[in-house]
């Protein structure tokens, strides 16, 4: 899996996977998307972003958003956006190539991948959120959102 600076260039992903992380830089959020292309930006950027787009860090899963970096004033900051409609935005330069994200056009090797990131955001999202309800996860309501998550990203 490639990670992407974004200071080499926007980026444009479904989002398959959303984790907040401890990095180098401090609390950082690893946004992963489809084709395996994963992107760390600042927990406080990636929450006022993600909620200026209303939403979520779980509603962010199969989302198709747009990352880049844009300089102001000598700062340097994040943005987030929904791509909704239109012309898709072009990938960067130093991103992986776009394709197809149906079933029949995967390798093997990509769609274990694939759903093995799908299970991963299940656990940490969905079985976190339902724990804190009072409710124990069990494997059948992990798998039902890993698929979920999985066909809604490859449709």
């Amino acid at each position: 899996m490639a990670i992407h600076k974004l200071a080499n260039g926007p980026l444009t992903i479904t989002v398959v996977g959303v984790e907040q992380t401890e990095g180098q830089f401090g609390p950082q959020v690893l946004f992963t998307g489809d084709d395996g292309t994963m992107v760390y930006v600042s927990l406080s950027s990636a929450t006022s972003q993600l909620d200026r787009a209303k939403l979520t860090f779980e509603t962010a899963v199969g989302q198709r958003l747009h990352f880049e970096q844009v300089k102001k004033d000598g700062k340097t900051f994040t943005n987030i956006n929904r791509v909704t409609g239109g012309a898709p935005l072009a990938p960067a330069a130093s991103a992986a190539p776009a394709r197809a994200t149906a079933p029949s056009t995967l390798s093997f090797d990509e769609i274990v991948a694939l759903y093995a990131n799908c299970v991963n955001a299940a656990i940490v999202h969905f079985g976190a959120r339902i724990e804190e309800a009072g409710i124990t996860p069990d494997a059948a309501s992990i798998q039902a959102a890993a698929a979920t998550m999985f066909i809604k990203a490859t449709r």
